[in-house]
């Protein structure tokens, strides 16, 4: 499968999804405008865990200058409001199989910092920590960020509860 030409967060989850062997297909960037006239937004990603679990994944680039995630207050984890139709509206075409998932993509600014014990990835001397939100707990927990840009985000304390290591959704360790 190609890498995407799109930016460099998605390349960089791309490629960890390769260097995990996992099954997964990528929403082509040159016909997402095919998708325009459903006036759905689309997603980036579909992956498959072993156990058969499918999952409709965006992908939401971050720089993250800080020095640790521990207290999870300077991550930013905001999603517009079409990001979550879209993502809803995804999963009820596809079906029960599916569910939606935000992957957020962290590229490290900073040489020494406390991912809090989260992986680092290194793609195209860059160095990113991929942290999955489930759609579901993110409708839960979600609160306005912004009325004018249609935003919203997840408290620091909801965002550490429901935060995945992409790993545990390939794993079949992930909590239900």
């Amino acid at each position: 499968m190609a890498m995407l030409s799109g930016n460099h967060y998605e390349r960089a989850f791309q490629a960890w999804l390769k260097d995990n062997g996992v099954q997964y297909l990528t929403v082509d960037q040159q016909k997402r405008a095919a998708f325009a006239r459903n006036k759905i937004k689309s997603f980036d990603f579909i992956f498959y865990s072993p156990d058969a679990q499918a999952w409709l994944a965006e992908v939401k680039g971050r720089k993250f200058s800080g020095k640790t995630f521990t207290a999870f207050g300077s991550l930013p984890n905001w999603v517009t409001v079409d990001d979550i139709n879209g993502l809803n509206n995804w999963v009820e075409i596809f079906g029960k199989r599916y569910q939606g998932l935000f992957i957020f993509a962290y590229d490290l600014e900073n040489i020494d910092v406390d991912t809090d014990g989260r992986e680092i990835f290194e793609f195209d001397h860059k160095r990113y920590v991929f942290i999955a939100v489930r759609l579901s707990d993110y409708q839960r927990g979600q609160t306005r960020r912004s009325e004018k840009w249609e935003t919203v985000h997840l408290s620091a304390d909801f965002y550490k509860s429901c935060a995945l290591d992409p790993d545990e959704l390939i794993c079949k360790r992930i909590r239900t």
